[in-house]
């Protein structure tokens, strides 16, 4: 119960490495996109297949992973390299197209994605109605809009975190670019808009309950999966304080200084995790976790 929730030493460390992790993941994703474009633009294209192959074995290789956290691990992993291969597919189609960079900084990639959200809205549909998905937000839309037919939920040991884990990161960074599109729209809302006021509040003021939800998992398979929406859920805070002006992101200015604490983040937590994760064997998570 909530109440009974008990937060140790280890559970600190735990949630505290992952939130570093994903985050830094997700900022080495930017810095690697604008380091191509920057100095070798020939080979984006290039190096959005291979990131789509990657993706695709490392979340194939997941069926031999024995333990929850491993198949987090490089579920996330797989996951990011699908997600490349999308945002890329997406800027060669801009650049096909001939849609063009808006004066609000909206890249040509960002404004096609905006219009998937019709598509977003439909495999969110059936994930509203697949009993076997365990996302605390969607069991919360299923009591409160009372959305199944019995109270039966897909219940057991879940052997399969790779792509579950993958399909989660793809799915909150695509639902996030395109809640972060529509409110930057002027003919919508706009960057100053109240909807961006109340976006900027709600992700701040969510990410603290999150990181509080976080502290209750004491292993990294879970820790890592459910770090995935409380760090992308900060991420527009950043993307918004960047839109209008309060904040240069380091990836953009190419400002090494900050992208080398970044990166510098980034390898001694998977440093932690992987030896956390070597370090002992566990066991399949029940259906009280998360994803």
């Amino acid at each position: 119960m909530a109440g009974k929730k008990i937060f140790t030493l280890k559970s600190i460390f735990y949630t505290i490495i992952s939130l570093v992790w994903i985050f830094g993941l997700s900022a080495i994703g930017h810095i690697a996109m604008v380091l191509i474009e920057k100095y070798n633009p020939a080979y984006k294209f290039t190096f959005a297949w291979q990131m789509a192959i990657a993706g695709f074995v490392i979340i194939y290789l997941t069926r031999w992973m024995k333990t929850d956290g491993w198949q987090s691990f490089w579920g996330t992993l797989g996951g990011l390299g699908l997600w490349f291969s999308f945002e890329y597919s997406l800027m060669y189609g801009g650049e096909r197209m001939g849609v063009c960079y808006t004066w609000n900084g909206s890249y040509p990639e960002y404004r096609i994605m905006k219009w998937t959200f019709m598509m977003l809205l439909m495999v969110f549909t059936y994930l509203l109605y697949q009993e076997s998905v365990r996302c605390n937000f969607i069991f919360f839309l299923r009591r409160t809009l009372k959305l199944m037919r019995t109270k039966a939920i897909a219940t057991g040991k879940i052997g399969n975190y790779g792509p579950r884990t993958a399909f989660e990161y793809i799915m909150v960074t695509w639902t996030f670019y395109v809640l972060l599109m529509i409110a930057y729209d002027p003919e919508l809302f706009g960057p100053y808009s109240w909807f961006t006021y109340m976006l900027f509040l709600a992700s701040f003021s969510v990410f603290f309950y999150l990181c509080y939800k976080l502290l209750g998992y004491g292993r990294f398979g879970a820790n890592l999966r459910y770090a995935i929406p409380t760090v992308t859920i900060l991420w527009n805070d950043v993307e918004i304080l960047a839109k209008w002006g309060m904040l240069k992101e380091p990836w953009v200015h190419i400002n090494w200084p900050i992208m080398s604490v970044i990166i510098a983040g980034f390898v001694v937590s998977t440093w932690l995790i992987v030896r956390d994760l070597r370090g002992k064997k566990q066991g399949m998570i029940e259906s009280s976790d998360v994803v």
